[in-house]
């Protein structure tokens, strides 16, 4: 199935939605006046992203960062070689920047889609990425909503940066804005962009996040205010993508405490438990059925709601019906069922 559309009659973010709660397996093709990208998806996984000169950008940003000349990075990816776990992951991390920046620049743009099942990726300069759809919508969102705080803190590209003493950062895009900073004195913004060969939004996205850490300063300019929320939800997609969903859900409790009314922290929560149900789910499919012990100690100690779930599946049920058939919401019946699992109660 194919089609298409412009994005002020769908909206990116809810075809993003759509596509994710669908699980969708094929290419979203995105343009607009600036630019234009394509995005390949695996049962609603992103696990690759091409745009034109993609590589040439790629290319240029590692070698910003020291860790490899760009023509050598240039060459690997037009082969679709490994150029080792720790180049790789910098590609990787800065092609996921410019993947997002792209959507937030896309998102109030006047664009078109195409999404098709073929996901034959011809011709085009691609790079693999194993990323879940939703924390791609979840931090294009949050960084919508962080625009003007941008903005605000880096008013035009004429402002002079300057490297903060500390460690390396972690993140490759920033240890590539560091090189440029380090190479001369009195570097601007614009400087930056031009030598990082990527999107302005993208670029001032990235030096924001590197004030806000204490990483970079501005010349003459008072140290931008930490956001202690935006801090948080940073780490908590971290943990998501790291798949410590007990952990993310901590802190969104914290957050909820802190300051219920933030639609970012909706949002986050929203993420999170999709994509905990998710990662349940390929574990164990819809269509799984279990095997109840004999072991009348374990039975025993089981809660009422555990007791209910047990008896759905001596009955003959389906996870999916399990699923359906609770009074308990999704996550919370699909934990239950990991629990039984892990206690012996239940055996595939």
């Amino acid at each position: 199935m194919a089609f298409h559309g412009d994005l002020s009659s769908y909206p990116l973010p809810d075809l993003l939605q759509w596509l994710d709660a669908s699980r969708k397996s094929g290419a979203l093709s995105l343009s607009w006046e600036a630019d234009q990208r394509k995005v390949f998806l695996l049962s609603g996984q992103i696990i690759a992203a091409s745009a034109p000169g993609l590589w040439e950008r790629l290319s240029r940003v590692v070698e910003q960062t020291g860790e490899a000349r760009g023509d050598r990075v240039l060459a690997a990816l037009k082969r679709a070689e490994s150029l080792g776990p720790a180049i790789d992951s910098s590609i990787r991390q800065i092609a996921e920047e410019e993947l997002v920046g792209s959507l937030v620049d896309l998102t109030p743009a006047q664009g078109r889609f195409h999404w098709s099942e073929d996901s034959d990726r011809g011709e085009d300069e691609w790079v693999s990425l194993e990323l879940p759809l939703r924390h791609v919508l979840f931090e294009t969102l949050r960084r919508m909503d962080e625009v003007m705080d941008v903005e605000r803190a880096l008013p035009h590209e004429q402002l002079v940066l300057r490297g903060a003493p500390g460690a390396k950062p972690s993140h490759a895009l920033h240890r590539a804005i560091l090189g440029v900073i380090e190479a001369s004195d009195d570097v601007t913004l614009s400087r930056i962009r031009l030598s990082l060969g990527l999107a302005r939004s993208v670029a001032t996205r990235a030096v924001f996040d590197m004030l806000r850490t204490g990483r970079a300063v501005v010349v003459g300019a008072a140290p931008i205010e930490s956001d202690p929320i935006a801090d948080m939800l940073e780490k908590g997609a971290i943990l998501v993508r790291e798949r410590q969903f007990d952990a993310a859900a901590l802190i969104f409790a914290s957050l909820l405490q802190s300051d219920p009314g933030d639609r970012r922290v909706r949002e986050f929560a929203r993420m999170v438990e999709r994509e905990h149900v998710a990662a349940i789910y390929r574990e164990l499919p819809p269509v799984a059925r279990f095997e109840v012990t004999d072991n009348s100690t374990i039975l025993s100690s089981l809660r009422p709601e555990e007791r209910s779930v047990v008896r759905s599946f001596q009955a003959g049920w389906d996870l999916s019906a399990v699923v359906l058939a609770s009074t308990q919401r999704e996550l919370e019946t699909l934990k239950t069922v990991m629990r039984l699992i892990r206690m012996g109660a239940l055996t595939r």
